[in-house]
């Protein structure tokens, strides 16, 4: 029930379903299956912890610190109000890393799960191997959950 709208979609849906229609129900919240977001603000605050979490993996905190409340409200407009330029110009910051770093310290990723009890797998994943050679989705994919992935012949 807490799966993003995109994955539903994926497993729900076919692509000759499209549009995809939702039926939105207002009275009788099943309040025992779903966490229920009691206003705007509790969700903007989930989204924000959601960027801080990815910016601590990626940077150590040290850009969404360096940002000003302005910024992280304008991220959140953006977002919020479909404006992908408003949205951008922040999130641009978050998105880059110095050319001597060599890539992000590690990849934030989370792979949802509907056969087990685990909703989710989320684990440290570094971009680069010891050896200097840039992983791909399919070597995070073969550590983190190795029977996605076909064997290799």
């Amino acid at each position: 029930m807490h799966y993003p709208i995109g994955l539903l979609f994926d497993l729900l849906a076919s692509s000759s379903a499209l549009p995809w229609n939702i039926t939105v129900h207002f009275k009788g919240f099943p309040e025992k299956d779903l966490l229920h977001c009691p206003s705007k603000d509790a969700i903007e605050a989930h989204f924000m912890s959601c960027v801080k979490e990815a910016d601590a993996l990626k940077h150590k905190s040290q850009i969404i610190n360096e940002m000003q409340k302005k910024d992280h409200k304008q991220l959140w407009m953006g977002l919020h109000n479909d404006r992908f330029d408003q949205f951008w110009a922040i999130n641009r910051k978050l998105m880059e890393y110095p050319a001597e770093e060599n890539g992000f310290r590690y990849i934030p990723f989370r792979i949802y799960q509907t056969t087990t009890e685990r909703p989710f797998i989320q684990k440290l994943f570094r971009p680069v191997s010891t050896d200097g050679q840039l992983h791909t989705l399919g070597d995070l994919l073969k550590e983190v959950c190795p029977s996605a992935v076909a064997p290799e012949e």
